[in-house]
C-alpha cells in the first residue's frame, strides 16, 4: 500500500457492479475514500446505501444532474427533487449538480438547468454542505455562479473536470473555488498544463469513474495515477503533495471524516 492516503473527489460507485471490490482495488494503491456523486433520485438512494455499507470509506454527494434536468420525465424530475430536499442534511455535500449546454440546447432547456442549479444553490446554504459542480460546454456561466455562490455564503465550490482554460483557472484562484483534476492529465497536454496553474491550497483530486478516460476503464485507483502526474507537473515529492490535497479536501468538506 501507499503511504499517502488520497480521495477521489468525485466518481459514481453505484455505477460498479461490485463497489466493494472497486474500494478494496482503491485502497490498495492508497486511494483511501471516494465521493460518489448522485444524479437522480435512484442514484442518490445508492449513494446513502454506500455510505451506510462502507462509511469509513464513502462519502455522499447528493443531486441532480444538469443533463437529467432535462432528459427525465417531470414525474421523476419531481421525485428526485422531493428526495433531495428531505435527505440533503444526511449528505457531505451537494451535487453532482450544474450546467450543461450539450444537452440544454436552446434558452427553455439552459433556464430550467439554471432553476436547478439555484434549488441546489439554496439546500447547501441552508444545510452548510458544499457544492460540486458540472460545467459542460459552459465553463464561464458555472464558474461565475461558484464565484457568487462562495462569495454570498462562505459555503465552499468545487467545480469537477475544469481543466480547459488556465484563464479560468487564475480566476477561480483568486476567488477561492476549488478545482478537480483526473485523468485527462494523463494523455492531454492542455489539460495538464492548466492543471498546473491551479493553486496548490484549491487542488483536489477526482476520476468520474467509471467514465472512461484515454481509452482506459474510469476506476478510483486511478487517482493515484492522477496524483503522480500532478506532483511531476508541481515538482514536489508525491507525498507531500498528497498530504497537502487531503487538508484541501478536509477543508472544502467542512466537517469530520468519518462522522
Amino acid at each position: 500500500m501507499q503511504s499517502s492516503q488520497i480521495t477521489d473527489s468525485h466518481c459514481h460507485l453505484e455505477q460498479f457492479e461490485d463497489p466493494e471490490t472497486v474500494l478494496s482495488e482503491a485502497t490498495d494503491v492508497g486511494v483511501g475514500r471516494v465521493v460518489t456523486m448522485g444524479q437522480d433520485e435512484g442514484s442518490m438512494r445508492q449513494a446513502l446505501e454506500l455510505a451506510s455499507r462502507f462509511p469509513d470509506q464513502v462519502l455522499v454527494g447528493l443531486g441532480i444532474h444538469p443533463v437529467n434536468v432535462v432528459t427525465l420525465t417531470a414525474q421523476a424530475l419531481a421525485a428526485s427533487v422531493s428526495f433531495l430536499r428531505d435527505h440533503a442534511a444526511e449528505a457531505d455535500e451537494i451535487g453532482e449538480t450544474g450546467l450543461d449546454y450539450k444537452w440544454a440546447v436552446d434558452e427553455e432547456l439552459q433556464q430550467a438547468q439554471h432553476k436547478m442549479l439555484e434549488i441546489h444553490f439554496e439546500l447547501a446554504a441552508r444545510v452548510q454542505r458544499p457544492v460540486n459542480l458540472h460545467s459542460r460546454r459552459c465553463l464561464r456561466q458555472v464558474m461565475d455562479a461558484a464565484i457568487a455562490f462562495h462569495r454570498d455564503t462562505g459555503v465552499h465550490a468545487q467545480l469537477h473536470w475544469f481543466t480547459q482554460s488556465a484563464r479560468l483557472v487564475h480566476q477561480t484562484n483568486d476567488a477561492g473555488i476549488f478545482v478537480s483534476v483526473g485523468p485527462s492529465i494523463l494523455q492531454d497536454q492542455q489539460a495538464a498544463d492548466v492543471a498546473s496553474e491551479i493553486d496548490n491550497a484549491l487542488l483536489l483530486i477526482e476520476t468520474d469513474a467509471p467514465v472512461p478516460i484515454g481509452g482506459e476503464a474510469g476506476h478510483p485507483r486511478r487517482a493515484r495515477d492522477v496524483l503522480t502526474k500532478l506532483a511531476a507537473l508541481k515538482g514536489v515529492e508525491e507525498d507531500v503533495l498528497a498530504q497537502h490535497i487531503e487538508r484541501n479536501f478536509v477543508r472544502f468538506l467542512g466537517r469530520d471524516f468519518p462522522r
